[in-house]
């Protein structure tokens, strides 16, 4: 089997392990899917794919433009591996894991993720869902996704790192209401401080 690994990083003759942000382990990750892994090649803080019913990949978009402002102009190296023994398939369709260094076989340069993956959506193994097609209620699902990722990131805390300014500038109306839970919260303790007696 054929696994695929996508980077930024240019001439790369073996995958290390490394930690990833997401909370997984420190190990490779492949994919056994091209579009899958072509997403890797751009770092960037959320990667909103997922898999129908039927097993297919999707892209959505969880503000305008999203795919084209991520990718759009962005190089990278997609490294071809093979399968070994000691790798383990995760819960994520497609994904592979490997806890030691993973060879390269071959690296193809792509000079435009954007382009790759539009080029992956017309040979059908990768449908793209746009921002301006979701329905309102999905639009309120993300609204709530984003939310909950503001709380468990505790975004509002750190207002100043890259990730939390980049929720705040795509996701504004989940960060205001983040923001007016919190002020909710404050007002609430006060007040029980009152009554309690103390200061």
């Amino acid at each position: 089997m054929t696994l695929y690994h996508a980077s930024p990083a240019a001439g790369l003759k073996e995958l290390r392990p490394s930690e990833s942000r997401f909370g997984k382990p420190r190990q490779v990750c492949l994919a056994a899917s091209v579009p899958m892994a072509l997403m890797y090649g751009v770092r960037h803080f959320e990667y909103t794919y997922g898999y129908t019913k039927a097993g297919e990949l999707y892209y959505e978009e969880f503000f305008p433009n999203a795919l084209e402002e991520i990718y759009r102009g962005k190089r990278a190296s997609l490294y071809v591996c093979a399968h070994r023994e000691d790798m383990e398939t995760t819960e994520i369709p497609n994904e592979y894991t490997a806890e030691r260094e993973v060879p390269v076989e071959r690296e193809i340069s792509i000079p435009d993720v954007y382009a790759a993956l539009m080029e992956q959506a017309e040979r059908g193994t990768l449908k793209i869902v746009r921002w301006e097609d979701a329905s309102a209620r999905r639009r309120e699902w993300m609204v709530e996704a984003e939310l909950r990722t503001i709380r468990e990131q505790d975004l509002l805390a750190r207002p100043d790192s890259p990730f939390a300014r980049y929720v705040r500038e795509k996701y504004p109306k989940s960060w205001a209401l983040a923001a007016e839970a919190l002020d909710g919260d404050v007002e609430e303790r006060i007040v029980c401080n009152i009554e309690g007696g103390r200061p």
